[in-house]
């Protein structure tokens, strides 16, 4: 299947800057974009895949003088020679985009295999599929990809989650986990990710899933010995309502000694900080993991 992208999708999906683009573009002829009917330029695969390789290049110190000298398969070959040296998993980061833009299954089970055979399934889940899973995020929101893209991608990664945890023996460990999703809030990966960290780190995780209205955690706490409840707030509750669902979160662990880790593209929009020392904000998801 065939793709279309903006200049501005290339600039999302790369890091690389439209101007930046559009100056090889006409300077050094790295890609060339193609017209439709109605004379609008777009880009292919091929583009997309060029700007992608170059983009490792020139973290591995390449001048993009040098890379406009290569066939675009030439600098391909050199960006997979980079790819040990340019660090953050950067070409299999790439892969995955691509297998998402495209619905690629067999892109995406040969990057998973030849992860999980060079860098062990610790570093492919805890790393990769975690940066991935922040990255996809953000193509969603900013609408580099579109809504079965991202279901598609959300799916292929929940699957190999869900065989991760399954693999991991049970938690023994100190402390007793519980995570949720809030009411409505149906973005589970990110989610599936922490349960895997947890668990992998030995923790006992009480796995709650998809839209739990907050009510029902009080009968949880009665009942279970919890030492932290973990969240995810992706599209729900929506950022105006989030103060109050706070405030009520608060209540429900008010006099217990549980703290609450929190994170999510919601907590952005409502420029939300920390409103209670049990309660704990983070920007990110990778922070969340690093700090629980």
């Amino acid at each position: 299947m065939k793709s279309r992208y903006s200049i501005k999708d290339l600039e999302m999906l790369s890091g690389i800057k439209a101007h930046t683009i559009r100056a090889w573009e006409q300077r050094h002829k790295l890609i060339t974009p193609k017209r439709t009917v109605t004379n609008i330029r777009y880009y292919g695969d091929d583009d997309l895949r060029v700007i992608l390789n170059v983009s490792i290049l020139l973290e591995h110190e390449w001048k993009i003088g040098q890379i406009a000298k290569l066939s675009a398969d030439d600098i391909a070959e050199e960006a997979l020679k980079a790819v040990p040296y340019v660090g953050k998993y950067t070409y299999e980061l790439n892969e995955l985009k691509i297998s998402t833009l495209n619905f690629d299954i067999e892109r995406f089970e040969s990057i998973m295999a030849k992860c999980i055979a060079e860098h062990g399934i610790h570093d492919t889940f805890q790393k990769v599929i975690g940066d991935y899973i922040e990255e996809l995020g953000k193509l969603w929101l900013s609408g580099s990809v579109s809504i079965s893209q991202e279901h598609f991608m959300s799916s292929m990664i929940r699957q190999k989650l869900y065989s991760a945890i399954d693999e991991l023996p049970s938690g023994q460990g100190e402390k007793t986990f519980a995570l949720f999703l809030p009411a409505n809030e149906l973005h589970e990966i990110g989610l599936l990710y922490l349960a895997y960290v947890l668990k992998e780190r030995g923790d006992r995780v009480i796995y709650l899933g998809q839209s739990l209205p907050k009510e029902y955690l009080t009968d949880l706490l009665d009942n279970q010995d919890i030492d932290a409840l973990v969240s995810v707030f992706t599209t729900n509750p929506d950022s105006e309502y989030i103060p109050e669902y706070l405030e009520d979160l608060t209540g429900i662990i008010d006099k217990r000694n549980i703290k609450v880790h929190l994170t999510g593209y919601q907590f952005a929009s409502a420029q939300i900080n920390n409103v209670h020392d049990n309660v704990l904000i983070y920007s990110t998801l990778k922070d969340l993991s690093d700090h629980i």
